[in-house]
């Protein structure tokens, strides 16, 4: 588990408003449990000087997913607020999983990354929103991505 401390990740943010973070995140777990950790972790590398929240959805994983976000939520609770689903809401094909997901999030801004993903960058999201916030005619960005294969071997950025 990461060293750093909530005070230490919260320590250059401007505003304390949790409420209304600048940035939300949008994570997506399911049968993620061998993922997740570096995926949140992803997240709290990163520095910012505003306030960001991760709303980190299990959605009713039977591997035990949501034991490894309970974990982050306990030491990380300003920041990790996961939703634990009793039943795995994707399965439904209505739109239920966004729809739960999305009413949670009080971001200006959504990040998404699935729970079987991650950030390697601590600047990211600050590297973002400063573009954002100057470019008022930009509504999205994105960034490279790289795979690493199941023998471990990284692909071309794309």
């Amino acid at each position: 588990m990461l060293n750093k401390t909530q005070d230490e990740i919260t320590a250059k943010w401007k505003s304390f408003d949790t409420e209304h973070p600048l940035v939300s995140i949008k994570c997506l777990a399911y049968n993620h449990k061998k993922y997740i950790a570096q995926t949140l972790e992803g997240f709290l590398i990163q520095e910012t000087d505003f306030p960001f929240e991760v709303i980190v959805n299990d959605d009713a994983s039977p591997d035990n997913t949501a034991d490894v976000i309970r974990e982050y939520e306990k030491k990380y609770p300003l920041i990790i607020k996961p939703l634990y689903q009793a039943e795995n809401l994707y399965s439904k094909q209505d739109g239920s999983l966004d729809k739960v997901v999305d009413s949670h999030l009080k971001g200006k801004y959504v990040a998404m990354c699935e729970g079987d993903d991650y950030w390697t960058d601590p600047l990211k999201l600050q590297k973002q929103v400063a573009m954002l916030e100057n470019n008022s005619d930009v509504s999205i960005c994105i960034n490279q991505v790289q795979t690493i294969t199941k023998n471990k071997e990284l692909t071309d950025w794309v």
